[in-house]
């Protein structure tokens, strides 16, 4: 088979058929339950309305004498009733609530499946940095983007640490663990479904823990010699408060255990705890109110996380990797992770009293109700507070991972890569876009192997150069992510991907084309330069200047590349560039893409081919849609027969 040609492949749509079937199937099971919870909730709001017209109706009866003695028991039976059928629908609302997420997460599955993700909410721009080595050039965030297609994760940590997966290649050890994690969870259907839902529940997509770790971290304000406020220790007025309070209701009470003639003015004694009692809250109000103000922030509340760690806690792992994650869960003294966070919902539970308004106001007055709030939050920061960055860090990865096994789930005939250290390699079966639809994608061979070698790729334009390119990039962010490929195999280094292919100039900056393009070539020639082990993409490379200065450029810079031992692959419409296949003694390797054109109509198989391409199709599109001038310049004939090798053909390639 000649090199770059792709194999015979099965149908594409064979593959995705058996995923979508078994999509279908649990959909239909989760659509029956929905339906069955459906008749349920017209059952219970029948029965609901019923109860509520006969306590309304026995109620009313009962309030008039002469009824017989049985009709208060009966009003105060249907009105339980009632109470049970509310307490009950609304569980089964919740329920129902449920099963409409799990439905929604197979339909947004098999459009994933289907390639229809492109309006999917999860496009990860605000991970996008303008800077960053490949990201933008290979659409790893924003609309149509590979973050858009892997992104399961429910929370905030889950899709941080996907997108810093993508755009930062792991070391080949944690390649491989990552890979045994997500081979594992790709299995776990039930687990993956499961935490996707508890995550939907929980209102935390978009939303970082961050303030969770800064307030669980920070230091303590009540609790410790150095604690002051007011001026005084926090433990004297703390002690204060501890003998005030039982004092103040001791003393308000009196007056009805005791007769009052003979209290006498003691009746009002409580006035005096009660006002030291409002002085030692006043003293005590800088500290303890930025405390309950970050624990009971209803913009983000810290007990949302305890339902997908508890899920977590629950399921059996056998990866070394899952089973090393889910030991960091175990917090102080063994407990676990989520019956702290328990604890910690219960104490944000009562410190929530704040947003009751008068009732706070009295409870904070006579109890010091926001004290001993401040001060339970306080020691469960003692106790749990520095495992919460590891518990977060934990959710993260868990999540990126099943997200990444969603990916290898729905993509069966995906190859696990074969990432080791050693001399830099890219060698590739099969390799394809996975961001293309299966019926319109083309998949193709490619050999990088060893330090220094490289792709010169040729071919007419939309003949599949630049896709090439980012299939390349693309395949390699998954592989050093800890993903599958969409190849049938992929045999690659740890290396650092770096291109030049998708420029914007600027006029707000005052940055032309070719400037941006240079400043973007600079960061790739630093990366070599500094020693990386660099995957060099660049498309198109300084078409920004003329034919005789880019030639003379682009040489310069691809043969410095390959001579630091870079590995990648160059798309050029320059025929003048071929000679760097003998320039280097064969480092850099032609090959090309070709177009076949049967009456006016242009078409393309995208597959690789060797050699230089001896055809040009720029001034045949302007015919065929339309611009029909005389383009003969020089001699030249701008439209030879295709496949025809001539120098005209090289020189309007050139012209390009």
């Amino acid at each position: 088979m000649a090199y770059g040609q792709r194999p015979v492949e099965p149908p594409p749509t064979s593959v995705a058929q058996r995923v979508l079937s078994a999509y279908d199937d649990r959909l239909s099971v989760l659509r029956a339950e929905a339906g069955a919870l459906e008749r349920r909730s017209r059952t219970f709001s029948l029965l609901r309305g019923v109860s509520f017209v006969a306590a309304a109706v026995s109620g009313g009866y009962a309030l008039f004498g002469g009824v017989p003695p049985w009709v208060p028991y009966a009003a105060g039976a249907v009105t339980a009733l009632f109470l049970g059928l509310l307490v009950a629908h609304a569980r089964l609302v919740t329920r129902m609530t449920e099963v409409e997420q799990r439905i929604g997460l197979y339909v947004r599955g098999k459009r994933r499946v289907a390639g229809d993700f492109a309006d999917f909410p999860e496009r990860g721009d605000r991970f996008a940095a303008p800077d960053h080595d490949y990201a933008g050039d290979l659409d790893v965030f924003g609309q149509a983007s590979l973050f858009q297609l892997l992104d399961v994760a429910q929370t905030g940590e889950g899709e941080a640490t996907l997108a810093a997966w993508l755009t930062e290649p792991a070391p080949a050890p944690e390649v491989a663990a990552r890979q045994e994690a997500v081979r594992e969870l790709a299995g776990l259907g039930a687990f993956r479904e499961d935490l996707a839902v508890v995550g939907m529940q929980a209102g935390a997509r978009g939303r970082e823990a961050a303030p969770l770790i800064a307030w669980a971290e920070a230091p303590s304000a009540l609790i410790g010699d150095g604690a002051r406020a007011g001026g005084l220790p926090v433990g004297a007025l703390v002690t204060a408060a501890k003998v005030l309070v039982p004092l103040t209701l001791a003393l308000l009470a009196a007056p009805r255990l005791l007769p009052a003639a003979e209290l006498g003015l003691l009746r009002h004694a409580w006035l005096l705890p009660l006002g030291a009692q409002f002085v030692v809250l006043v003293m005590l109000r800088p500290a303890i109110a930025p405390i309950i103000a970050a624990a009971s922030s209803r913009e983000a509340p810290f007990a949302r996380y305890r339902p997908l760690l508890a899920r977590i806690e629950q399921q059996a792992f056998s990866s070394a990797l899952l089973n090393e994650l889910k030991a960091t869960l175990a917090g102080p003294s063994g407990a676990l992770a989520s019956r702290e966070m328990t604890a910690l919902e219960t104490r944000v539970g009562y410190a929530d009293l704040r947003h009751s308004g008068l009732i706070h106001l009295v409870a904070d007055i006579f109890l010091l109700w926001d004290v001993w709030c401040a001060l339970a939050l306080e020691r469960w920061k003692l106790r749990a507070g520095r495992h919460v960055k590891a518990w977060m860090r934990t959710l993260g990865q868990i999540e990126a991972l099943a997200s990444l096994a969603t990916f290898a789930h729905e993509n069966p005939d995906y190859a696990y890569p074969e990432v080791r250290d050693g001399a830099p390699r890219f060698t590739a079966t099969r390799l394809g876009h996975p961001l293309l639809p299966r019926d319109r994608r083309v998949t193709n061979d490619v050999s990088l192997e060893g330090a220094g070698a490289a792709l010169l790729v040729t071919g007419s334009n939309m003949s599949g150069k630049s896709t090439l390119l980012r299939a390349i990039g693309v395949n390699a962010a998954l592989a050093l992510a800890g993903a599958p490929v969409c190849a049938s195999s992929l045999a690659l280094s740890p290396v650092r991907v770096r291109t030049s292919m998708r420029i914007k100039d600027s006029l707000e900056h005052g940055v032309s084309h070719f400037y941006a393009e240079l400043t973007r070539l600079k960061r790739v020639v630093d990366g070599v330069n500094a020693g990386e082990r660099v995957l060099f993409l660049l498309d198109e490379i300084l078409h920004g200047t003329n034919a005789r200065e880019r030639q003379i450029g682009a040489r310069a810079v691809v043969r410095h590349l390959v001579e630091q031992g870079a590995i990648g692959a160059v798309s050029s419409h320059d025929m003048g560039l071929a000679v760097l296949e003998q320039e280097t003694s064969g480092r850099v390797r032609n090959m090309h893409f070709e177009e076949l054109v049967v009456d006016d109509k242009m078409t393309f198989d995208y597959t690789l081919k060797p050699g230089v391409v001896t055809s040009a199709n720029a001034l045949r599109l302007m015919k065929i849609v339309g611009i029909d001038l005389d383009y003969a310049e020089g001699g030249i004939e701008a439209a030879p027969a295709a496949g025809t090798p001539t120098a005209a053909t090289a020189t309007a390639t050139a012209r390009e």
